[in-house]
């Protein structure tokens, strides 16, 4: 039994051994460094592609319909919004509805401290 736990534990081993970057500079924490530059940058793009192409898409309502520059606006303004939103979102790190949750949670918390704090004053 101890012979086969050691010969997974090895065989374990290698895996990560052949699926890790055997760059000797690189840390786990410089891992976690560049996922969360490559975040970033990937919200960069979202914040100037997202009204680009909500804007093109505007435009051609506007064609379609024969109407003045009204959707290419809206759609426009909704891009430069969606793309904010996502800014914040990497910002803030809330990547699922949980995480928004359990943000929201630790603020309702924050604020009946304060409240807590002021009445004990």
């Amino acid at each position: 039994m101890t012979d086969n736990l050691n010969d997974l534990q090895k065989r374990i081993q290698d895996l990560k051994a052949d699926t890790l970057p055997n760059h000797p500079a690189l840390s786990e924490s410089d891992d976690l460094k560049t996922t969360d530059d490559k975040k970033g940058l990937s919200a960069a793009y979202e914040l100037i592609m997202t009204p680009i192409v909500c804007g093109a898409m505007g435009l051609g309502l506007d064609k379609l319909f024969s109407t003045a520059p009204t959707f290419f606006i809206i759609l426009a303004i909704l891009g430069v919004i969606a793309g904010f939103w996502r800014i914040y979102r990497v910002s803030q790190n809330i990547h699922t509805p949980i995480e928004l949750k359990r943000l929201q949670d630790r603020q309702k918390q924050g604020r009946k401290a304060q409240i807590s704090d002021k009445n004990t004053e």
